[in-house]
């Protein structure tokens, strides 16, 4: 086991550790719900998003310990976010992280139940970084208020939807199978064009380039551009070393669902801890547009200009940043 390794897996534990404690704070709840919330918390996984808060800002100068709310917070948001896309309703997913998904255990109304629980809890966990005197008040609004834009309609949540709705697009037509079942059930949305479905205004073409753009960028890519920038906003970072981790970020959250889409051809459902369900839905991928090597090219692409994003910081402590690096590149060659 190398540093990195070694690195992540401590990471995770204490991770895991604190999540645990959060969970049983929680007073005056039906045990099944908790247990329904813990259940998809320790489900196991990479933990790379509380990871990175952490990793963020100890490259400024920080402690783990200091952002562990928010680190936490992070976790538990995406935690809700795969119960939620397992569903029958989204992508209907028995696995996940090799274990029965949350509805397969406890039924679809409490998963759904379990997902609002978490996605609520978040805001009142991070909250309480605020009371950490090396963070303080002001820093901690600074970064709940980047997160909640990342994660909500702006960000993650815009991502899934368009994700939802690109189900059955691909480069020779523009219907789309949820958009087309809507249209003939639902009078108001008869005559409602692919782009209000799965683009914002701000993105005036309905290609098959834009809306995979807009899902990558935002379905994975806004949870770890937020985990990233949450743990340098806590931190204090300002000016053009926040540009910088910004473009960091961007790169590293478009890369790793890039790889996601390798791993849904290449991978087992095994080796994955889940199925492969892109193709069996008909998903927009990148892979089913620009191909395999096509992908592995643009990742790499973004894992240079991350990097480079690195060398340019100035207020950060150099010896420090290492795991930000190692992140980049385990994102590019992760097998699961």
């Amino acid at each position: 086991m190398n540093k990195f390794d070694t690195y992540l897996k401590e990471r995770a534990k204490l991770v895991e550790k604190n999540l645990s404690k959060y969970i049983a704070k929680i007073p005056n709840a039906p045990k099944i719900l908790t247990d329904a919330m813990d259940y998809s918390l320790q489900a196991g996984g990479k933990r790379v998003r509380p990871i990175l808060v952490m990793a963020t800002a100890e490259a400024f100068g920080k402690k783990a310990q200091d952002v562990m709310p928010a680190a936490c917070a992070t976790e538990m948001l995406h935690t809700y976010s795969l119960i939620h896309d397992d569903l029958p309703c989204m992508d209907n997913d028995d696995l996940r992280r090799g274990k029965p998904t949350n509805h397969k255990v406890f039924g679809e109304d409490l998963a759904l139940l379990a997902g609002d629980a978490l996605l609520t809890y978040v805001f009142e966990v991070f909250a309480q970084n605020g009371k950490v005197k090396s963070i303080g008040a002001e820093n901690t609004l600074n970064a709940l208020l980047n997160f909640a834009h990342c994660t909500g309609a702006s960000g993650m949540v815009g991502g899934q939807t368009a994700d939802v709705y690109a189900e059955g697009v691909n480069t020779q037509d523009t219907h789309s199978f949820r958009a087309d079942k809507l249209r003939k059930t639902s009078k108001p949305l008869a005559k409602k064009t692919l782009h209000y479905f799965m683009l914002p205004p701000t993105v005036k073409e309905t290609t098959p380039e834009n809306i995979l753009n807009y899902i990558h960028a935002n379905k994975t890519g806004a949870l770890i551009r937020g985990s990233v920038e949450t743990g340098a906003l806590l931190a204090g970072v300002k000016g053009n070393d926040l540009k910088l981790i910004k473009t960091y970020a961007n790169s590293i959250g478009l890369v790793f669902q890039i790889v996601d889409d390798i791993l849904d051809v290449t991978a087992t459902a095994k080796q994955l801890g889940k199925s492969n369900s892109d193709a069996e839905n008909g998903k927009l991928t990148f892979v089913s547009l620009y191909g395999l090597e096509g992908s592995r090219k643009h990742a790499q692409l973004l894992i240079s200009k991350a990097q480079k994003a690195l060398d340019s910081l100035k207020t950060a402590r150099k010896k420090n940043l290492w795991p930000l690096y190692e992140m980049a590149e385990f994102f590019k060659t992760r097998t699961y």
